[in-house]
């Protein structure tokens, strides 16, 4: 897949690394120009910021560009879906890990009208991994050592348009827990990041 936006930045610049974890994560692919080690790249952003050396300085292919911009920003300009369509859902499921995924796909199959909610990519460590020994729904997993994350996306992207799934990346979530009235179980589990 060929790059359609350029990231302007340093390999200091915290900003810089969110923003390509934020596109990493999302599958999105960008050029990368470090401007520490590229002049042109640095007079570039210099005269698109009005004569500051402003980073991130991403650009689009359409010739727009964002300056130091959010997640949230970055994913209204590349139209990720962070918005409900609906109020309500047969099955929310909140985390795109391996077990979100899977639930999600399973659900849906079954005819439930289901809402995926991730924050950022898809897959969790499995979505991001080399190789998969093996993941459900995916039965050749276990003999492909050469699943990667690309087509791992390729294949649950299917599998929510046949299943009409819907998914919500970068979603700000709140609840109402005083609502849920019926009786619920729930393991608390520590953040390991």
């Amino acid at each position: 897949m060929e790059a359609k936006l350029t990231v302007y930045g340093a390999y200091w610049c915290p900003d810089c690394r969110r923003s390509k974890k934020f596109l990493g994560e999302n599958f999105i692919p960008f050029n990368w120009v470090d401007i520490e080690e590229d002049k042109e790249g640095e007079a570039f952003v210099i005269a698109k910021n009005g004569g500051k050396r402003i980073i991130p300085t991403i650009v689009f292919e359409d010739g727009s560009f964002l300056v130091e911009p959010s997640n949230a920003e970055l994913a209204k300009k590349l139209n990720l879906k962070t918005e409900a369509k609906k109020t309500y859902y047969d099955l929310i499921i909140i985390g795109g890990g391996p077990a979100g995924l899977t639930a999600s796909i399973y659900a849906a199959r079954e005819g439930a009208d289901t809402l995926l909610i991730e924050r950022s990519g898809l897959g969790g460590q499995a979505g991001i991994t080399v190789g998969l020994d093996n993941f459900l729904a995916f039965p050749k997993a276990s003999v492909d050592r050469n699943l990667r994350s690309a087509s791992l996306s390729r294949r649950n992207a299917s599998a929510w348009k046949f299943y009409r799934l819907r998914m919500l990346k970068n979603s700000k979530l709140k609840m109402d827990t005083t609502k849920f009235i019926p009786p619920m179980e729930s393991i608390t589990t520590p953040a390991l990041y």
